[in-house]
């Protein structure tokens, strides 16, 4: 009878093992490791202190733009990558809660330091946004262009972080050596903050509309940040 029983018992536990990944598919969509958010706070302290000892220095744009690239890329999206989208994702803590596309970019911007408001930035329309952090000389807007196209135009403007934003989404694009990346929380399959290749993105694909915003090199923005104004 047990013989009968055990691939019966066998199937179910699969299924149910295979329906927990699919609903906590943090690992399994993400290509970049998941932290453990217990450490975030000490990481965002050490970026306040540095952010103190540079001031105490003379600085100039590129060692800003390097710093500025170097803590976003390695110190404040790694902790988010695998946090839940939710449309009315509000939280401040990664992997812990939902964060909707707008409050991913306004939380990770205003945890490195820089004044702003968090909410009120949040709600607005993505361009909005984009004006209201970056200078009018670094914003580009590509209307009705293929994938191809926009990635061949806007790597003219050289590796960066740039906020993106689209027909109803926003998020960060990373230009770099290594690669050129989409990251943002994603309100499509898989419903998370992800790092996927910009040339992949079905939600850039999509959107007719888009507009960018070269935040790391605008020196009017790095001023700002590193001065606390």
């Amino acid at each position: 009878m047990f013989k009968k029983i055990r691939p019966i018992v066998m199937l179910l536990s699969m299924l149910v093992m295979s329906s927990y990944l699919l609903w906590d598919n943090r690992y399994i969509f993400n290509s970049e490791p998941i932290l453990d958010n217990k450490n975030y706070t000490n990481v965002l302290n050490s970026i306040i202190q540095d952010k103190d000892t540079t001031r105490c220095k003379k600085f100039n744009k590129k060692d800003l733009e390097k710093k500025f690239i170097k803590i976003m890329n390695s110190k404040i999206f790694p902790y988010w990558y695998g946090t839940k989208w939710g449309f009315n994702g509000i939280t401040e803590t990664p992997n812990t809660g939902e964060i909707a596309c707008g409050y991913f970019v306004t939380t990770t911007l205003r945890d490195i330091g820089v004044p702003l408001n968090r909410v009120k930035l949040a709600q607005c329309a993505s361009e909005e946004m984009i004006r209201t952090l970056v200078s009018k000389e670094n914003i580009h807007k590509y209307s009705n262009i293929d994938i191809g196209e926009f990635i061949s135009k806007i790597k003219k403007h050289g590796n960066g972080i740039y906020i993106i934003g689209l027909d109803s989404h926003t998020g960060y694009i990373l230009l770099s050596n290594s690669g050129d990346y989409f990251i943002h929380s994603s309100g499509n399959f898989p419903w998370q903050v992800v790092k996927e290749n910009l040339s992949n993105s079905s939600t850039l694909k999509k959107s007719k509309y888009k507009v960018i915003g070269k935040i790391s090199s605008d020196e009017s923005f790095l001023k700002k940040w590193i001065n606390n104004k």
